[in-house]
């Protein structure tokens, strides 16, 4: 049974590891940053992290999980039971234990200025899943007040702030000069950009326009519209190495951030990261296109498309029943990111 203790009269978490090391980051801020803070820091971050893991191991047992099915447990718009809530915090610890292991195995003396605001960040995420693991999930408490927390949303000065900072990052004398907690966020608009480009360039085409030649906006994600019907067909003209509704997850959860700003837990922007690799990973030294030859594109997954042409009418059909009058701005074959097996 986990313990609690009593403090203010409120029932919190009882940690030694993380109060040590809060107390450890309270004192190293004020400090000299000598080695000696330093390395007393690091011990207190290597205690925490070893209890967590261990913490997580316990909860976890030997259970794994596949990308896919984690992509669908903890990147949901919104819990519609108490299973699907239970599920996500089940789930976040499994990919909060990699985030840590990751980190463990990074943080040093040399580094450890850099981390201060990922540490500190992590803390409280960290203290917010296992309070609500314990009271949600496990029902060891009624309830569990938290001793930290930070907002959860960007502000539009946040987002302005991160702007300047990413665009004058050469100007930074140290990395802990730059505030990450409102940088890192930018992976997830990134992720969402690399998804749509992704998709253009997979189906082959630079925009699609109206009558008078300019790109219609309405349209940026429609490329991965299609593809989720075509996939569908028992004799499709796409052929993906991986299940692609794990994309069109991130990609949802990717809009829902560009949409909302709500800063979505440091682990979670690690596990989509890892996860969104896939597009690019390829299991293949060369693969025979229409042109007789054997080519390996660069930083590509295996997708092949037969019947080309067939498939270029088909989506040219597919946008005409959402506006008329529309034309497609078609790449050349040779550019198009997929292997294309036959025209």
């Amino acid at each position: 049974m986990f313990r609690y203790i009593k403090e203010n009269g409120f029932e919190v978490l009882d940690i030694p590891e993380l109060k040590n090391l809060r107390k450890r980051q309270f004192t190293y801020t004020r400090s000299s940053k000598s080695y000696y803070h330093k390395k007393k820091l690091l011990d207190s971050v290597r205690a925490f992290f070893d209890w967590y893991i261990s913490y997580c191991n316990k909860e976890l047992g030997n259970k794994d999980y596949s990308e896919k099915l984690l992509t669908e447990s903890v990147l949901r718009e919104n819990f519609k039971s108490d299973k699907q809530f239970k599920e996500y915090l089940f789930k976040c610890l499994f990919i909060s234990r990699e985030y840590v292991k990751n980190l463990n195995g990074k943080v040093a003396i040399k580094n450890i200025n850099a981390f201060t605001h990922t540490l500190l960040s992590l803390e409280i995420e960290l203290e917010w899943l296992i309070a609500n693991y314990e009271v949600y999930y496990k029902k060891s408490s009624q309830n569990l007040s938290l001793q930290s927390g930070m907002r959860k949303l960007l502000s539009p000065t946040d987002i302005y702030s991160a702007a300047k900072s990413l665009f004058y990052i050469e100007e930074a004398k140290k990395i802990d000069d730059l505030y990450l907690r409102d940088l890192k966020p930018n992976v997830i608009f990134q992720i969402r950009q690399l998804i749509e480009v992704f998709g253009r360039q997979l189906i082959g085409y630079y925009s699609i326009e109206d009558q008078n030649g300019n790109p219609i906006k309405k349209f940026t994600q429609v490329s991965w519209d299609f593809i989720k019907e075509e996939v569908k067909k028992p004799n499709s003209n796409i052929q993906f190495p991986f299940d692609i509704h794990m994309i069109l997850q991130i990609n949802k959860w990717s809009n829902g951030f560009v949409h909302t700003t709500f800063i979505h837990s440091s682990y979670i922007q690690f596990f989509v990261l890892k996860a969104i690799s896939i597009l690019f990973k390829s299991n293949s030294s060369g693969i025979k296109i229409y042109t007789g030859k054997t080519v390996s594109k660069f930083n590509c997954a295996d997708i092949k498309i037969s019947n080309y042409n067939s498939l270029k009418n088909d989506f040219e059909s597919f946008l005409a029943l959402r506006m008329p009058n529309i034309s497609v701005n078609w790449m050349d074959p040779k550019d198009v990111t997929a292997y294309i097996i036959s025209l």
